[in-house]
């Protein structure tokens, strides 16, 4: 699934980030907070917003929504904040998001070379239990047939 930031970089680093783009795409914004420093771009964009939830409220929402207009994400840059503001857009914030993207290319070039880690607990895929399960934050007991 490809996100509306990881359009926007593809569609702005062209080839340069196409590997890091499809990482990109297939990250949630929890997941790219660890390895991209996004940071500065709500310092940058803040100013667009009345409250500074809104701002990083807009990056989680760019970072894990697919995008309507894959050929002009621009439009899917736009529609996203008039969805969460209800207010005009203001084309000066797409140029903050372009020179933030445009000035962090290595990183987000980068990005393809991250390592999610699981340091909370343990992963479980599929479990099949006959019995009562305890301790997976909070007991399960399967229902009798």
């Amino acid at each position: 699934m490809a996100t509306i930031f990881s359009t926007v970089c593809a569609f702005l680093l062209a080839h340069k980030a196409d590997i890091a783009s499809k990482v990109i795409a297939s990250a949630t914004y929890d997941g790219l907070k660890k390895v991209l420093d996004f940071s500065s771009l709500k310092k940058r964009i803040s100013k667009f917003f009345k409250k500074d939830e809104d701002a990083e409220k807009y990056l989680e929402t760019i970072c894990n929504t697919e995008p309507k207009n894959v050929a002009k994400p621009y439009r899917d840059i736009e529609d996203s904040f008039e969805e969460l503001t209800g207010e005009k857009f203001d084309n000066e914030l797409y140029n903050e998001i372009k020179n933030w993207v445009e000035e962090n290319h290595a990183q987000i070039s980068n990005v393809s070379k991250m390592e999610f880690k699981n340091e909370g607990g343990f992963n479980i895929g599929i479990q099949n239990a006959g019995k009562n399960i305890f301790n997976i934050q909070g007991d399960y007991q399967p229902k009798k047939d």
